[in-house]
């Protein structure tokens, strides 16, 4: 009973995570093109801090893919910066949380930096150009605010979540 409550919970956060990500693709919030604030990052913080590293992992992975399907960019190049950039963003989280020093925001704000090392390097290598280089001061600037906003609402929701969860068991 509890595995399949979990995994219910899991499928409706990445619901909600896929939904951010296309929501947030369809608007242009940052002057560097293709580049968002990451909404949806607050939803694999949530499952990493709740449940697991693995279950993170396995939520984005999902959320990453079911994205690409649905805006139909699946194997094309934003796909690809996507995917390594979550994983960078991901593995970097992890191994942070890990050591409890830095607590949820600075997780967040290291993970939204290596998210943009991960979209950087993927560019260069899909795109077969350093132009996209240029970009990149920017978009490090861009994600310690995003990093930020994403640590806080993810902490916000994490505290209602045990004092809800707590009522419930």
């Amino acid at each position: 009973m509890k595995q399949t409550r979990k995994m219910i919970l899991i499928a409706n956060f990445l619901a909600i995570a896929i939904v951010l990500n296309l929501i947030e693709s369809a608007l242009a919030l940052s002057p560097v093109p293709g580049a968002k604030l990451g909404f949806a990052n607050v939803i694999t913080l949530i499952i990493l801090y709740i449940y697991s590293f693995k279950d993170s992992s396995a939520l984005t992975l999902l959320r990453v893919i079911l994205v690409g399907i649905l805006s139909g960019r699946l194997l094309g190049p934003t796909f690809y910066m996507s995917l390594s950039g979550a994983a960078f963003s991901l593995i970097a989280m992890g191994i942070l949380k890990k050591t409890n020093f830095f607590g949820i925001l600075g997780v967040s704000v290291i993970g939204s930096i290596f998210h943009v090392f991960g979209q950087i390097g993927a560019g260069i290598f899909v795109i077969g150009s350093t132009a996209i280089l240029y970009w990149m001061p920017l978009m490090l600037l861009l994600s310690i605010p995003a990093g930020i906003i994403t640590g806080l609402v993810a902490k916000r929701f994490i505290s209602v979540w045990d004092t809800w969860h707590n009522k419930i068991e």
